[in-house]
């Protein structure tokens, strides 16, 4: 049975080594993963099967702007295709609209074909191709839903 729920202090070495498994050199550090346990607060979501972490998405909400963003989103190979990258996206997508967003926004690797899809059935649109989002020559789309 899938649970979404706030992540615990106690499943961010998990999540690190999530990060490194599917990103690599592009994954979040332990100590960069703390900060954003502590400042996203009920924004950083786990999905747990069977007791054990499967997936996370990290979220921010910008109130000046009324704007949410995904920051990261990670589904355990071993659990894809269960929608489960689909929940927890709509469960943040509660949460940013329960805070005040009116949009959601993320950025996306223009190959990653499996994470531009569940954003396009999530009703993300892609509005501009950034070739060097990151500075390091990684391009990204960026993608807005309207909440």
């Amino acid at each position: 049975m899938l649970i979404i729920r706030e992540a615990k202090l106690e499943d961010l070495k998990v999540v690190h080594q999530l990060e490194e498994e599917l990103f690599g050199q592009h994954s979040y550090p332990l100590f960069v993963l703390r900060q954003l346990f502590d400042i996203t607060n009920d924004l950083f979501l786990i999905a747990e099967v069977s007791g054990a972490v499967a997936g996370y998405a990290i979220g921010h909400y910008n109130a000046e702007q009324e704007e949410g963003w995904l920051l990261s989103l990670a589904v355990h190979p071993v659990h894809r295709g269960k929608r489960i990258g689909e929940q927890l996206t709509a469960t943040l997508a509660e949460a940013l609209k329960a805070k005040g967003a009116r949009t959601m926004l993320l950025t996306v690797h223009p190959e990653n074909a499996p994470a531009l899809r569940i954003y396009q059935q999530a009703g993300f649109t892609t509005t501009q191709l950034y070739p060097d989002y990151y500075l390091d020559n990684s391009p990204r789309w960026l993608m807005v839903k309207t909440l």
